[in-house]
């Protein structure tokens, strides 16, 4: 398979369901362990890279679509501080934020070599499919029982509860968004509110993850590979604005009980696959 053809697929992998709860970096080891980039130099270092080039530009899609409502809460945050207003509400937001995302950048340090590990493994099919299979019943179950949807607005319990369940989400399999979207669903919050929540906790941690990749893998960022990393970027950012408008409207109508059976059928195939 072509280079350009590679980063075209992976790209759309990763659009569709980086915000889906479903897994995005199980989905791109799925396809790169079967259609790895070939004729590139430091092949698994760049393979990488080009994961957190792609997952950057679905990012950047988060900040230019809601880019109105995060600079009203940047801007109510600074006249809270500055005294003139007693709108409290952008302050709560930022602070919401920070405390759902500490939890999972601590894990990640702490755990990071027996995570590295677990990646590597030989095993990593097992984990992926235990993984699909267990989050889509959780997913069924958490439908059936957690049907109550009334919350508009997080306390700052909800957002440590949500931080700590996130950090399930660095088992391969499990999906960043999954552990957020239902978490917030049990606690009772509407459910696109509790996708939007999803995708600003997705901001800090791939933007750090980014970070330490870049700097990581800084060595081969030539020209030629640049290429190939921004033509990525640019595709998962266009995708991913068109992914992230269509899933607020989905849900707003309908349940997650299919991405619940999406799940379930997709750890079956995978353990199948595994144990022969």
């Amino acid at each position: 398979m072509g280079i350009f053809l590679n980063a075209f697929l992976r790209s759309i992998i990763e659009s569709i369901t980086e915000f889906l709860p479903v897994s995005s970096t199980g989905h791109l080891f799925l396809f790169s362990s079967n259609f790895p980039f070939t004729g590139i130099e430091n092949a698994n270092e760049f393979d990488d890279l080009f994961d957190i080039f792609i997952q950057s530009g679905a990012i950047l899609a988060v900040l230019v679509l809601y880019f109105s409502f995060l600079k009203e809460k940047f801007l109510l945050s600074v006249n809270y501080l500055k005294k003139q207003t007693e709108d409290f509400s952008g302050i709560q937001f930022f602070i919401s934020i920070l405390i759902g995302t500490i939890p999972i950048l601590v894990f990640g340090f702490i755990f990071k070599k027996k995570l590295d590990i677990i990646k590597s493994s030989e095993n990593l099919l097992l984990v992926l499919g235990l993984a699909w299979l267990i989050g889509g019943v959780l997913i069924l179950t958490i439908e059936k029982f957690f049907s109550t949807e009334t919350k508009t607005q997080l306390t700052f319990k909800d957002s440590i509860l949500i931080g700590i369940f996130q950090c399930v989400a660095l088992i391969p399999g499990v999906s960043r968004s999954g552990a957020t979207i239902m978490t917030s669903k049990i606690l009772g919050l509407k459910k696109d509110i509790s996708a939007e929540y999803s995708f600003f906790l997705a901001i800090p941690v791939l933007i750090s993850a980014s970070a330490y990749k870049l700097f990581k893998y800084r060595t081969i960022l030539n020209s030629e590979n640049l290429i190939i990393l921004t033509f990525g970027f640019v595709l998962s950012f266009i995708f991913s604005i068109l992914v992230i408008r269509l899933f607020i409207r989905f849900i707003k109508k309908y349940s997650f009980i299919s991405f619940g059976y999406y799940r379930i059928f997709l750890g079956i195939i995978v353990l199948i696959i595994y144990f022969r």
